[in-house]
C-alpha cells in the first residue's frame, strides 16, 4: 500500500508570538544583568526568565504539524472562529479595565473582578466556583505581593 505524502506545516503566527516573547524575556534579562549582578537585583528576574524560556522551548514543537497532502482537511480547526476572537477581545478589554481600576477600586477588588470575569469569559458558569476560585486567587496574590514587594498599593477589602 502506498504511504500518504506528508509535509510539515508551520503555524507562523504562533511561532512569531513565541519568538517575540523569548526576545522580550532575553532583552529584559540582559538589561537586568547589565544594571547589576548583585543577587538582590537578579533574585526574581533570572529564575523567572529561565522558567519562561524553558516553557517556551516546551511550546515550540506545537508550532510545527505534519499534514497529509492526500487528504483534504477543513481548515476550520486551525482557524480561530469569531467566537474565539470575541473571547480574546473581551479578555483584553477586561485586562485594560483591570489595569485602569487598580488605584481607584483597589488591587484586591480589581484582581477579584478581573479573575471572575476571565473565568466567566472562558466558559465557567457555576457562580459559586467562580467566586471561590477568584477569592482564593486574590488572597494569594495580594498577600504574596505584600511579602515580596515593599510598595504600598491601595487595597479596599484585604
Amino acid at each position: 500500500m502506498k504511504e500518504p505524502k506528508t509535509r510539515l506545516k508551520v503555524d507562523w503566527g504562533h511561532l512569531a508570538l513565541l519568538a517575540l516573547i523569548c526576545g522580550v524575556v532575553v532583552a529584559y534579562l540582559l538589561d537586568a544583568r547589565a544594571t547589576s549582578l548583585r543577587i538582590n537585583n537578579l533574585l526574581l528576574v533570572e529564575p523567572a526568565a529561565i522558567i519562561a524560556l524553558v516553557l517556551a522551548a516546551l511550546v515550540l514543537p506545537q508550532c510545527f504539524r505534519r499534514r497529509d497532502e492526500d487528504t483534504e482537511e477543513a481548515d476550520s480547526t486551525s482557524r480561530d472562529s469569531w467566537t474565539d476572537l470575541g473571547k480574546v477581545a473581551a479578555l483584553a478589554a477586561a485586562f485594560g479595565a483591570f489595569a485602569l481600576s487598580l488605584e481607584t477600586v483597589g488591587f484586591d477588588v480589581a484582581t477579584f473582578v478581573f479573575t471572575a470575569l476571565g473565568i466567566y469569559i472562558c466558559g465557567e458558569r457555576r457562580v459559586w466556583l467562580i467566586a471561590l476560585f477568584s477569592a482564593a486567587f486574590t488572597a494569594g496574590i495580594v498577600y504574596g505581593y505584600q511579602l515580596l514587594v515593599p510598595y504600598p498599593f491601595p487595597l479596599l477589602v484585604l
